[in-house]
């Protein structure tokens, strides 16, 4: 089954459908790879086995199901769920079906019905897996991609043209898409006209107007994603941390931190600190948007978000005298302290108001200074002056 998760509510909720694909048995190394006689077959030769994809779509599913559920605004409503990988994945404790043409065009239709239930529901549509390019649109490769028998792009569908069906046949508020493919076109050298893929949803595109629908693709046009193949991709690490409260921001009277479709500033800086941070292969990544961002709240956090900082002092060598210190102004968040170090301090911490200061056992003088932390990171140095020095 896909419906790995489902709760009926009278208000709004968050669905979501989510679609991993690493294992392409027509594809180089699958199990039904067959040697290139015939067009598909030739096509498939250019795609390899992926690992970090299926491992991606299930870290997202598993998210889901542990922060979201009992959101404050968008409580988890459903979790469809297909993954086509090497071993047969579970969520939830439920086997989860492959992500085939046949089963995704089933489930974005069951997926959609959910979503509209109520007019202020989020949907939320992830996707990873490989990715063909073409000139005004991106075709997404399903697990029976290259199938022999048949072209070999039946098996992926496109992906601008499924938005917009998609915004077309939903009433929800919000309808956040994140593609998390590569956007080359490796197989253009194979193909006598351009491929158009199978659509998933038989109604024609509408005209939906201005909505809350952000489209984030996770490369520029032409260029690659990368994934680690022992973990998960760059692109699905960075929206984890993004929703997780590195996107975070305040808002309403009360001072509430949310999370909202205002995600790509964010997105573009933590997907290339992942790869400074973890040693990632590959150039770097950047995040793109084509779909309409309004804002709208995805998710309220029941904490303030903790904050990545990297503070040091100025001049850098203070740092080996330093005893640094961030005191909060108020609230439940702890005094954080770190003894003298070359290096600078780096920690996290909840987001709020704090006192930094530094204290020296000879040559500057104390200092100190007011931060504000919030998401998604805090770099600063303190300001610090030296004593004046006694002539020999």
């Amino acid at each position: 089954m896909t419906l790995v998760f489902h709760r009926a509510a009278s208000g709004p909720q968050m669905h979501a459908l989510v679609i991993g694909v690493g294992n392409y048995p027509y594809c180089r190394g699958g199990d039904s790879h067959q040697p290139p006689r015939v067009t598909a077959a030739a096509i498939g030769e250019l795609y390899s086995q992926l690992l970090s994809t299926p491992a991606s779509a299930l870290k997202v599913a598993d998210w889901l199901l542990a922060h979201q559920q009992n959101d404050a605004v968008a409580p988890l409503g459903s979790l469809d769920v297909l993954v086509s990988a090497r071993r047969t994945a579970f969520v939830n404790g439920m086997e989860v079906e492959r992500a085939c043409h046949d089963n995704v065009r089933i489930q974005i239709l069951n997926w959609l019905e959910r979503c509209n239930e109520h007019p202020q529901n989020v949907a939320l549509f992830f996707f990873t897996g490989h990715g063909y390019a073409l000139e005004t649109d991106q075709l997404l490769l399903l697990d029976d991609f290259a199938t022999p028998s048949k072209p070999a792009f039946d098996g992926a569908f496109p992906l601008r043209d499924t938005h917009a069906a998609v915004l077309s046949a939903c009433t929800a508020r919000t309808v956040c898409f994140f593609v998390d493919a590569c956007r080359t076109a490796t197989a253009e050298d194979f193909l006598s006209t351009t491929p158009r893929g199978r659509a998933l949803l038989d109604a024609p595109p509408g005209l939906p107007g201005v909505r809350d629908a952000p489209l984030i693709l996770s490369t520029s046009a032409g260029a690659e994603a990368y994934g680690d193949p022992d973990g998960i991709t760059r692109f699905t690490s960075a929206l984890l941390g993004a929703l997780s409260g590195q996107a975070a921001e305040r808002r309403g009277p009360d001072g509430s931190w949310v999370v909202t479709t205002h995600l790509l500033p964010v997105l573009q800086q933590l997907t290339n600190a992942s790869k400074e941070t973890e040693g990632a292969e590959g150039e770097t990544q950047h995040p793109q948007e084509t779909g309409t961002p309004l804002g709208g709240v995805l998710r309220q956090l029941a904490q303030p978000p903790k904050v990545p900082f990297t503070l040091g002092c100025r001049p850098r060598e203070a740092l080996i005298d330093a005893h640094l210190k961030l005191r909060p102004f108020s609230g439940p968040a702890e005094c954080l302290s770190r003894p003298p170090r070359p290096e600078r301090w780096q920690d996290h911490a909840p987001a709020g108001h704090y006192d930094y200061s530094a204290t020296f056992t000879a040559s500057y003088a104390k200092a100190d200074d007011r931060l504000f932390l919030a998401p998604p990171h805090v770099d600063y140095d303190l300001p610090c002056e030296a004593f004046p020095q006694e002539p020999a």
